[in-house]
């Protein structure tokens, strides 16, 4: 399989903007940024169809790296077998350097932030210090100790597949998004439907064996679906926050959000009611936990007073 090479619009531009924003106003500006806008939005539209176009773990490692580029200096994508982490991809590195490592191997418990994240499933912000990150990837990145790097977790169900490693300029918004996005390709390649045995055992772990199992738990369709509502509020979400990164970070400090990007939340809300909540009766507003979680840091008020609430 060929891949093309990450735009080199949106380098270009930002550079651009900065420049413009350092030199004073300028009518180019307005310009400036759609034009980053829809480099943006085109990059991230073609890293999703090269991801689905890949047949395996590695292949999409290898369009994550390459479309992380925008997003960090350093990218890189690790295979995670159980306890033990592995080196798959490494962006832009010279043969050598990439073989070097592809040969990384290390055990979760010597990673304090690979664990973090596995656990977590969720992104993890540590040190680049042999205790964070191993003393195997320190060593081989040789970052300073007080640098930062960025773990974002790749994960097949419940199971974690892998991790996006980043560092320098992260940005944490387009990363995040791309992560997940080969999260839902991955679940299609290499997991099997859900065991709702499985599933039912977790979920009644506890309940008096007296109880009536919910007919919807019993039906894989169901199953799908609310997989499927999950995966659509946190990519509508992450959307949301990377396009209006601005907008998002000042809203939420005035308790606003929700009437700063009425347009954006509106039309997810009008989405998730007529592709989930209409299908099944018992669905739960996933979107209002993602919006509560992800734009508004757990904090409700930030939405405003304006904000509808939950759909259900």
């Amino acid at each position: 399989m060929s891949y093309s090479a990450p735009s080199t619009d949106l380098p270009r531009l930002f550079s651009e903007l900065e420049q413009m924003f350092r030199t004073g106003p300028d009518a180019s500006v307005p310009a400036l940024v759609r034009g980053a806008e829809r480099a943006l939005a085109e990059h991230l539209n073609q890293a999703v169809r090269r991801l689905r176009q890949a047949a395996d773990f590695s292949e999409i490692a290898l369009v994550l790296v390459d479309a992380s580029a925008p997003f960090c200096r350093t990218g890189a994508a690790f295979r995670v077998n159980n306890i033990e982490v592995t080196g798959e991809r490494l962006r832009g590195a010279a043969t050598d350097a990439a073989t070097r490592f592809r040969e990384l191997r290390f055990e979760v418990a010597q990673a304090a932030a690979f664990a973090g994240v596995m656990t977590s499933r969720e992104p993890v912000v540590a040190l680049c210090s042999p205790a964070e990150i191993s003393p195997a990837v320190a060593d081989f990145f040789k970052s300073e100790p007080h640098a930062k790097c960025h773990l974002f977790p790749l994960f097949v169900g419940q199971a974690a597949a892998g991790v996006l490693y980043a560092e320098g300029d992260v940005v944490t918004a387009g990363l995040e998004l791309l992560a997940q996005a080969a999260s839902v390709i991955l679940e299609s390649r290499e997991r099997p439907a859900p065991s709702v045995a499985a599933e039912l055992v977790q979920i009644g772990a506890g309940v008096p064996k007296s109880a009536e199992p919910v007919p919807e738990l019993l039906n894989p369709k169901y199953q799908r679906l609310h997989l499927e509502a999950q995966r659509f509020a946190s990519v509508r979400v992450a959307a949301i926050r990377l396009y209006r990164a601005a907008e998002v970070e000042s809203a939420r400090a005035r308790d606003g959000l929700y009437s700063a990007l009425r347009d954006s939340i509106d039309a997810a809300r009008d989405s998730f009611r007529q592709n989930f909540l209409g299908v099944t009766p018992s669905m739960p507003d996933y979107l209002h936990k993602e919006l509560v979680h992800t734009l508004a840091n757990d904090n409700p008020a930030c939405l405003g007073e304006e904000y509808p609430g939950p759909l259900v």
